[in-house]
């Protein structure tokens, strides 16, 4: 239920706020899936878009289920509509600019604080209490830490891993959409 009622209302907020007829612009369904486990069927600790729907987790060691949190729908959809629109290379400083925009209209839709995933994050993980913060990529940590992201380009992550850094650096255009 909750998976449905999060994406109405992230359809809405496209309709309402760009006139946009889902995902696509020519009024595609949207399919949520949910209860969704690893291959091996342990717990899913995350949820996706694959191109064609959202898979939900219901969580285990980081997080409850996914599906509950308005922002993580709005976040993944979002993806949706970037990919049949302006189609970002999912790698590097382009990828990072597209979970950026992910993170960006998640805030929008879910618009009672500039974090994502706080409804869903167990204690312990992420110190904020959210998966990312975008008033504070750092997400009270260092750059040691796994859910630090960095705020301005001169603490940008220039490894392999993430994909060349697509989550970790969505923070710095997080930051500055934030300031703005």
């Amino acid at each position: 239920i909750s998976a449905h009622c999060n994406a109405t209302k992230t359809y809405q907020y496209f309709d309402t706020t760009f006139h946009r007829n889902s995902i696509n612009d020519f009024g595609c369904n949207i399919v949520s899936l949910v209860n969704v486990s690893m291959d091996d069927g342990s717990e899913m600790d995350n949820a996706f878009w694959n191109g064609q729907a959202i898979f939900y987790g219901n969580g285990g060691e980081r997080f409850r289920p996914l599906a509950a949190a308005l922002d993580v729908t709005a976040h993944e959809l979002s993806h949706g509509v970037i990919s049949s629109t302006a189609n970002l290379e999912y790698y590097g400083q382009s990828g990072a600019i597209a979970e950026s925009f992910a993170d960006i209209f998640a805030c929008m839709v879910d618009r009672n604080d500039w974090k994502i995933g706080e409804d869903i994050v167990k204690d312990g993980f992420y110190p904020s209490g959210a998966i990312r913060d975008l008033s504070d990529p750092h997400n009270t940590g260092d750059s040691t830490d796994y859910f630090w992201q960095p705020a301005h380009t001169s603490e940008m992550y220039l490894g392999s891993a993430d994909n060349g850094g697509v989550h970790i650096n969505s923070g710095i255009c997080n930051y500055v959409y934030y300031l703005f």
